[in-house]
């Protein structure tokens, strides 16, 4: 748990197909949910689970339906849900991060990022 009821968690998942899976599941999650759950992003990974989740839920009730909910999107053969703790910084968007000339030419907000390495996380992205 973060702060009050919010629940925030790292869901690892294993499918098939990583990048046809990570596709479908930001297509379908990347802007739904409002204030109630984010889907930040999907990672394709090279580990057992290949894909890495974030997630930022209101309360683990809505977590455990985002978790169905990519279950059911990526066809995911195996799941685990690693609930965050603590977050250093505290604040996500404070967190560093790195654009390269591909991220950037490929539609990062270039009035507010550069290339290189960035004072918050890219496109001030919670998570990113």
């Amino acid at each position: 748990m973060i702060t009050g009821e919010r629940m925030r968690a790292w869901i690892l998942i294993q499918v098939d197909s990583p990048h046809d899976a990570a596709q479908r599941l930001y297509d379908s999650q990347g802007l739904a949910g409002g204030d109630s759950y984010v889907v930040v992003r999907a990672d394709v990974v090279d580990y057992i689970y290949n894909v890495v989740i974030p997630v930022d839920a209101a309360n683990p009730d809505v977590m455990r339906a985002v978790h169905h909910t990519i279950l059911e999107i990526t066809g995911a053969s195996q799941s685990v849900v690693i609930p965050v703790l603590e977050s250093f910084p505290p604040i996500p968007h404070d967190a560093e991060g790195f654009i390269t000339e591909d991220e950037y030419a490929n539609g990062y907000d270039k009035e507010h990022c550069k290339i290189g390495r960035q004072r918050w996380s890219p496109g001030v992205n919670a998570w990113g």
